[in-house]
């Protein structure tokens, strides 16, 4: 679409002849039409973003529920531009597959179905022959293993709640391993391993969520959760994920 504007204002009957410089905004636009019997709710916008971001070539198809018929703008075709015609771009039909977006499970709250999931859920876990109250208590310590091991100790005796032994982690944060953000990943699913092989009835509830996406429902933690706006990495969820595999793998 074309659409002119004027940097000076017309003319006035009493004022000179000027002459106006003309400027075009120029708009591709594409439109995608979509033949699928799955709600709109429960495609995969990410997929979706992909093919609107749809470059030259297009890939081939994938096995799918949904098929998408996309009309792409092609800029490097020519457009002829008339005082009284509208421009209409050359256009390609591309098919495309889109796969449905898979079930997300939210787990966060107490009164969620899922807060074993957690690491704050009173789960104790053992680890090295000793007793850690929760995961959460097992993970803090590892910031302090193996270089401080009386405060790894204090993490593990602090207290049975799992809020204290955060707490407590977060007040010795100067005496953290140096390496820890390059190991906290790799920290947190050694704590969920002992957690959910330690606990039947939660490998059970993991294995029972089938293939569907994992989300620590956190809006004040955007690295382990999904933070307030919802678009945190998620880390909780993806270590669960990854454990759930490897349970299957058994």
């Amino acid at each position: 679409m074309v659409s002119p504007w004027s940097d000076t204002p017309d003319p006035s009957p009493t004022s000179p002849t000027t002459t106006s410089t003309m400027h075009y905004r120029i708009e591709q636009r594409r439109s995608v039409y979509v033949t699928t019997d799955i709600l709109p709710s429960q495609w995969d916008t990410a997929q979706l973003n992909n093919i609107l971001d749809f470059g030259e070539t297009a890939g081939g198809p994938s096995q799918s529920d949904i098929r998408i018929r996309l009309t792409r703008s092609m800029p490097d075709r020519p457009v002829v531009f008339s005082p009284d015609i509208e421009p209409k771009p050359a256009t390609d039909i591309v098919e495309v597959l889109l796969a449905p977006r898979r079930a997300r499970i939210l787990f966060y709250h107490k009164t969620d179905p899922h807060y074993g999931f957690t690491n704050f859920s009173a789960h104790p876990v053992f680890y090295d022959n000793k007793r850690y109250p929760t995961s959460e208590h097992l993970f803090q310590s590892f910031k302090f293993q193996p270089h401080r091991p009386r405060l790894a100790e204090h993490i593990r005796t602090c207290s049975e709640r799992p809020s204290v032994a955060f707490s407590e982690a977060r007040r010795f944060q100067p005496e953290v391993r140096s390496d820890w953000k390059d190991v906290n990943i790799q920290m947190m699913d050694l704590a969920l391993w002992h957690k959910f092989t330690q606990h039947e009835s939660l490998k059970k509830e993991l294995l029972a969520t089938d293939d569907a996406e994992l989300v620590e429902d956190s809006d004040k933690d955007s690295f382990w959760g999904v933070g307030a706006d919802r678009r945190g990495r998620n880390e909780l969820g993806k270590a669960l994920e990854r454990l759930r595999t490897k349970l299957r793998d058994l």
